[in-house]
């Protein structure tokens, strides 16, 4: 019995640092993973200045410059830096 609870207050404080450190965990996901974030900064369209209809757009994301094909090509899109969708 005193082994579990030793066991459990050891994964308590393992808990406890995780949750004190949880930004510089999202930071390292952030350039870790394939999928994230990218804002758009580049893009071909079609059409007047007020309504564009986009053809193609670069978006800029943890593993840099990124062409995307989505549709309409929104300003902020999760999408997988490796396939570009």
């Amino acid at each position: 019995m005193k082994r579990v609870l030793s066991l459990g207050g050891a994964l308590a404080r393992v808990l406890a640092w995780l949750l004190n450190r949880w930004p510089l965990l999202l930071v390292a996901a952030f350039f870790y993973l394939d999928e994230g974030p990218h804002l758009r900064v580049a893009g071909t369209y079609q059409g007047s200045r007020d309504y564009p209809r986009y053809i193609s757009c670069t978006y800029l994301g943890s593993r840099g410059f990124v062409p995307g094909y989505m549709p309409g090509c929104p300003l902020i899109v999760w999408m997988n830096a490796r396939e570009g969708e």
